[in-house]
């Protein structure tokens, strides 16, 4: 400072002094609490997949069986038992006749998620109208969530059925 130079210090204007550190931490707050907004928001959405795909994956695999048990003969020929009948897929005898509900058997799914499959059939009306209506149950529980957990609310299930005629050739 020798040379006589004088340092001058200019102050802004009112409107020009930036921002202060209350606006800074205001505004980072409200975006904070935007975020975590947000990331509620996407998870829900992600849940709301999950089980969506959970119920997709159990309606493909009860309608899959709904099909199979609808391709299998009603009746036995003669004592050829090489090609098996309804009946002895549901209930391992043959002759049997409705109504039978077969044993219940799981199918592991994507992420390991266990379904429950049930199998029944059963005279629409009686055995002599020759109609039979065939029903294939699936059931799963909710990922985390014990089965018939808060009333069962988090046990879901699907159910689908035909009807079909004793003489129907498939």
């Amino acid at each position: 400072m020798a040379s006589g130079a004088v340092m001058v210090r200019c102050r802004a204007s009112r409107g020009q002094r930036g921002f202060t550190l209350l606006e800074l931490l205001i505004t980072l707050s409200v975006t904070t609490i935007g975020l975590i907004g947000l990331l509620s928001l996407h998870l829900s959405i992600a849940r709301g997949n999950d089980g969506a795909s959970r119920s997709a994956e159990a309606q493909q695999i009860t309608a899959t069986e709904l099909e199979r048990l609808r391709g299998l003969r009603i009746t036995v020929d003669g004592n050829d038992f090489s090609n098996p009948n309804l009946m002895q897929v549901l209930t391992g005898n043959p002759n049997a006749s409705p109504p039978v509900a077969a044993p219940a058997f799981t199918v592991q799914g994507r992420g390991g998620m266990t379904y429950s499959v049930t199998r029944s059939v059963a005279p629409l009306i009686s055995a002599s109208t020759g109609l039979w209506r065939i029903r294939v149950d699936t059931a799963w529980t909710e990922e985390g969530a014990a089965a018939g957990a808060n009333g069962g609310q988090f046990d879901h299930h699907i159910a689908l059925e035909l009807i079909r005629t004793v003489q129907e050739a498939l």
